[in-house]
């Protein structure tokens, strides 16, 4: 009996593509548009989640593009950290 864990899963550069794109549009956001922080911390929670199913399904991917991938959802994560983190204090602030 196959379970998720057996089979190939699919392909995450389309979810560590996601991450990244939120981690920079929400970081530009909040460091250029200030008064607008409130959604570079809502693409930094967005960047942060997509990005954390992205490098767990990378992980589980062939060995031929793990590396790859898991390095486009870190980069992806970072920068929605980045976002959330900024964007929050800037709302606050």
């Amino acid at each position: 009996m196959y379970t998720d864990y057996d089979d190939i899963p699919k392909n995450p550069i389309g979810y560590g593509l996601l991450s990244l794109v939120c981690g920079a549009v929400g970081t530009i956001i909040v460091f250029l548009f200030s008064d607008l922080s409130i959604v570079s911390a809502g693409l930094g929670a967005i960047g942060m989640v997509v990005g954390g199913f992205a490098i767990s399904t990378a992980s589980r991917f062939p060995l031929d593009g793990r590396v790859k991938y898991m390095a486009i959802a870190a980069l992806g994560i970072m920068l929605s950290v980045i976002s959330f983190m900024f964007g929050f204090v800037y709302f606050l602030t």
